[in-house]
């Protein structure tokens, strides 16, 4: 019996020696294949060494640096800043993940956690020089036109802001008019509306937009009209499904035409992405009705499906297939054909960063056909399309965005196109300008 005993005791002894054991030997493995860029050994284990020990800071630092998912990775930090929350780098980690998902209030928090812990650290100080501005209010007067091929010219200008919430929100608030003409006639379109962004929960995305348009045709009684945009979005992880639900009433404001018969389109969108090995598969169904003076409501339907083919972190290829129909023709000044066709080739890269110049493009090539209310089919047609996107620091303080669109096909962006073979340009700009906090020298709003 006393043997036993004194056995049972040597091993009670010995266990938390055997898992040290266990542990450093993991580290060890796991440390080499991190410094010889073996991403899915060293994350493998990474996570043994917490399933054994699950307060290894470093371990909880490199599965950080590991992770694909901005989101995941910002959990990770945070988790390391709690076991070590005297580390100034930590903080700083933080605080740069933060930044990369949109949160700059909690962003600005992380980066005065790491200046109090080392004040002279000039890295440091430059994050939270970055911080404060991010994190500052921003007013930005914008401006652009747009051409179509029916001779449609439309002007625009406004001034819009917003500010920093925690939890990633931002409130915004836009004004701005635009002057439509098509050569004969000319009308206005006045636009107030407020803007809620944020990210309530880490998967869950929500966009808000509403205000009011006003509306003037010459020698017509003006008209003032609610407008609603409501995006939801649902993604728990780069790897995971995802889901959109979108609803929206915009005044069809492109042509006067359109403004005097008080156009207006009322939509419901619903998309799913789903992952299937080293591809992407996109649907997406639009129920609308376009609503005018004059005439009963058009039902519009609308799917779009794609196969996406990622590249990297930043790009993507795809082959896509898009379908639109209205229910009957109208006389109220847009094209509302039986049938739109279209297959296209796409790509899309993300070239943004934290860097002085950041850009985004989406770009189709492809065939499509259409068939008129009451008429067959016709012959498949080249159809293009762009979108591209720039942003350039000026200073700290100042950011230059340039946004251009150009479309040939029936697929408007705003809903309906008034001809069959549509084309389209639109080009707009805006100066970002943040309002530097108070104590922000003169040196860093130039540098």
């Amino acid at each position: 019996m006393k043997l036993l005993r004194l056995l049972v005791a040597m091993a009670l002894i010995a266990t938390p020696f055997i898992g040290q054991t266990s542990v450093a030997e993991l580290m060890r493995r796991a440390d080499a294949a991190f410094a010889d860029k073996n991403r899915e050994l060293a994350e493998r284990l990474y996570r043994q060494v917490l399933t054994l020990d699950p307060y290894q800071s470093r371990a909880v630092y490199r599965l950080g640096q590991l992770s694909r998912d901005e989101e995941v990775a910002l959990e990770w930090f945070k988790q390391y800043a709690e076991l070590e929350p005297t580390d100034a780098w930590g903080w700083l980690a933080v605080g740069d993940k933060s930044l990369k998902v949109g949160k700059t209030v909690e962003a600005l928090e992380a980066f005065e956690r790491a200046s109090r812990l080392q004040p002279k650290a000039q890295d440091i100080q430059a994050r939270l020089a970055k911080g404060r501005l991010r994190a500052a209010p921003t007013i930005e007067p914008i401006g652009g036109l747009t051409h179509d091929s029916d001779g449609n010219l439309t002007l625009r200008y406004g001034l819009g802001g917003s500010m920093a919430f925690r939890g990633g929100f931002q409130l915004g608030a836009r004004f701005g008019r635009s002057n439509i003409d098509d050569g004969i006639n000319a009308a206005t379109l006045d636009e107030g509306v407020l803007r809620l962004e944020g990210r309530p929960r880490m998967a869950l995305r929500l966009d808000l937009t509403a205000g009011l348009a006003r509306l003037a045709f010459p020698d017509a009684l003006s008209w003032t009209t609610p407008e609603v945009d409501l995006r939801v979005r649902w993604r728990e992880d780069n790897s995971s499904p995802s889901f959109e639900a979108r609803l929206q009433r915009l005044p069809l404001g492109t042509s006067p035409l359109l403004i005097a018969n008080h156009a207006l389109r009322n939509e419901l969108r619903l998309g799913v992405e789903l992952p299937a090995g080293p591809v992407r598969i996109r649907g997406t169904g639009r129920a609308g009705l376009i609503e005018t003076f004059g005439e009963d409501a058009n039902l519009r339907l609308q799917g779009d499906a794609a196969l996406a083919l990622p590249i990297g972190w930043r790009g993507e290829v795809s082959a896509q297939y898009h379908r639109l129909s209205f229910d009957r023709a109208s006389s109220a000044g847009y094209f509302a054909p039986k049938l739109v066709e279209s297959i296209e080739g796409g790509t899309y890269w993300d070239l943004g960063g934290d860097g002085e110049v950041s850009a985004s493009v989406d770009l189709g090539v492809g065939i499509q056909r259409l068939a008129k209310q009451g008429e067959e089919v016709g012959a498949w047609k080249l159809a293009l399309r762009g979108w591209a996107w720039l942003s350039v620091d000026l200073s700290r303080i100042v950011q230059w965005r340039v946004e251009g669109e150009a479309y040939s096909a029936p697929f408007a962006p705003v809903g309906v196109v008034t001809a069959p073979n549509w084309r389209y340009i639109s080009v707009s700009m805006g100066l970002l300008i943040r309002i530097a906090p108070i104590g922000y020298s003169k040196a860093e709003r130039s540098s």
